[in-house]
């Protein structure tokens, strides 16, 4: 894969990436963990960041021991999270992104593993945002995604709905969790790895651990440019 590839769609996650829900994950989990006189590690949250809610939740109730069914847990969840998803706000540099590809006609497309009910609540203060993607949104409940990430499907089928014509290497994916620039890896697709330094066990990531194109800690050191995209 080219160091700087000529790209000709992008392709984004969606939590810690496009929007700070990263923070409130861990107040929900927080909350459900008190009564248990326990606390949210960052290395068990560095696990589940990214992946389908049921791998996730497994991966939480099995580090730190909780004595819940995957229902259990799930279902006191989803109840914070109809409130608190609700003031989900943008990541640094997003807005200024999405309007630029968008102005000059690239396509853009969301895969999140994020399930559709739940991006509607995530998203429904950020619609004139999240309008730019013109209907480009594939979920991890979509029924044509059979394997959550890190496989590559949602990827390809995003890439499939933005334009039958694209090839991987036409497509540039935004990930801020391991298992995206993994899947992104798996699609044989370039990708940007934005390592949000708040949930990291350490300052930064050698290339040939995180597998990505390129690694920024936030998509305001985005350059376009650099990868045949429309300077700003």
């Amino acid at each position: 894969m080219a160091l700087t590839p000529h790209i000709k769609a992008c392709i984004f996650d969606m939590d810690g990436l496009l929007l700070d829900t990263e923070t409130i994950y861990s107040e929900v989990t927080n909350k459900i963990l008190e009564p248990f006189g326990k606390t949210f590690p960052i290395e068990t949250k560095i696990k589940m960041m990214g992946r389908d809610v049921r791998t996730a939740t497994d991966i939480l109730l099995s580090d730190l021991q909780l004595p819940m069914t995957f229902d259990e847990y799930n279902s006191q969840a989803n109840e914070l999270k109809q409130t608190y998803f609700r003031r989900s706000e943008l990541m640094p540099g997003v807005e200024k992104l999405l309007r630029h590809l968008a102005e000059h006609s690239i396509p853009i497309a969301v895969a999140t593993s994020s399930s559709k009910a739940m991006f509607d609540v995530k998203t429904e203060r950020h619609g004139s945002v999240f309008d730019l993607f013109a209907g480009n949104i594939t979920c991890g409940d979509d029924p044509a995604v059979k394997h959550a990430k890190p496989a590559p499907d949602i990827f390809q089928i995003a890439m499939q709905r933005l334009d039958s014509r694209l090839q991987p290497e036409d497509c540039l994916v935004f990930e801020d969790a391991a298992n995206g620039v993994e899947a992104a890896n798996n699609a044989r697709m370039s990708s940007i790895w934005v390592h949000d330094m708040r949930f990291s066990a350490g300052a930064s990531e050698p290339s040939h651990r995180h597998g990505a194109t390129e690694r920024v800690t936030s998509l305001a050191e985005f350059n376009p440019a650099k990868y045949g995209l429309p300077p700003y």
